[in-house]
């Protein structure tokens, strides 16, 4: 193939990626389709822009050095993820407490260093083929585990990049859990605070649904605490509405929409506020319930926000596993058989 054609096909790539990000994203922007687009409209990009420098005779020697720097800027870049993961799991543990929800940033580090390591020990002290492709049968899932990963990342950044279209009838407020039992916590309150701040651009129009049951070590439900704290603000009780019901984030969107169409008004546009980390997930939820619905997101200190970005993107994966499984058992079955695997038989 002449590199005057790869630079077409890629030319074609490029633009063809493009239109079909942004039409999968203006259906729906909280899917992982969305970043799979994304990121392959960037290396269409990166590979097209290769190819036109070699058919143009342009500088390759300058692309090739800007390719390096690529490599080394992907490199620091894993390497400060890795320390933001330390970051996150030593003030996670100092700040909430030794639990195993707040160390999840630190074992995902030590899995990170330690898993390519132990693995590329194994195969090259071993001679058995069998536990030889075992291994790399193990290398291979935690390579999807990691694309996965990035390709949550990109989706997420997505959907909290772009700001929320005003105004709305009515703002979800997603509930979190309460301290002393009917106290807002301070995540809890940027959420309430980042709806209100939604609601004052259109304050005649708009109402606000504080969403959250009552939890077992909670004397009020969540949504009750809100409300409270949106009183004390100056929000008039006319304009709040309360599902008290709902003891997780589908629950939250799906008791929350009831509630909405028993008001009665005709396609309500809706929006929803919880935290940046939440955001992608919480949308996901959404749109299974049917609503066309966009959010805003409170900021949260980094290293809870690190950690929590982890629970969300495991939450996520255990939601569509068997998806997952699917692919994963696709990927192995693909490459024994390309690996041309003989099991003992030859």
């Amino acid at each position: 193939m002449s590199n005057d054609l790869l630079f077409r096909v890629g030319m074609f790539g490029t633009i063809f990626s493009l239109i079909a990000f942004l039409l999968a994203f203006h259906k729906n922007r909280y899917r992982m389709i969305c970043g799979i687009l994304f990121l392959l409209f960037l290396s269409f990009c990166y590979f097209t822009s290769f190819w036109f420098s070699i058919t143009r005779g342009y500088n390759s020697v300058f692309f090739g050095l800007m390719s390096l720097l690529l490599i080394v800027l992907l490199f620091l870049g894993f390497a400060f993820f890795l320390l933001t993961l330390l970051y996150s799991g030593i003030f996670m543990v100092f700040k909430e407490g030794l639990k195993f929800q707040n160390i999840v940033a630190l074992l995902l580090m030590v899995y990170l260093i330690a898993a390519p390591l132990i693995l590329q020990y194994a195969t090259d002290n071993m001679s058995n083929s069998l536990l030889v492709h075992i291994i790399n049968v193990v290398m291979l899932v935690m390579i999807y585990l990691i694309a996965a990963a990035i390709i949550y990342v990109t989706s997420g950044i997505l959907v909290v990049s772009t700001p929320q279209i005003t105004p709305v009838d009515y703002i979800i407020v997603l509930g979190c859990g309460l301290i002393n039992g009917d106290q807002i916590t301070p995540l809890l309150k940027g959420r309430v605070d980042k709806g209100i701040a939604l609601y004052n651009k259109d304050p005649e129009n708009t109402v606000l649904i504080f969403s959250g049951g009552k939890g077992k070590d909670e004397t009020v439900s969540e949504a009750y605490a809100m409300k409270q704290y949106a009183l004390s603000k100056g929000i008039p009780e006319d304009h709040i509405l309360m599902e008290d019901k709902s003891t997780n984030t589908k629950e939250n969107m799906q008791f929350s929409y009831e509630l909405i169409r028993k008001q009665g008004k005709n396609k309500p546009k809706m929006a929803f506020s919880t935290n940046r980390f939440h955001q992608f997930r919480a949308g996901v939820y959404a749109y299974q319930n049917g609503m066309n619905i966009r959010g805003v997101g409170s900021t949260t200190k980094l290293y809870f926000a690190i950690n929590a970005s982890v629970r969300e993107y495991i939450a996520l994966f255990a939601r569509d596993w068997k998806k997952h499984l699917i692919v994963i058992s696709s990927l192995i079955a693909l490459y024994t058989v390309t690996a041309g695997f003989r099991f003992g038989i030859m």
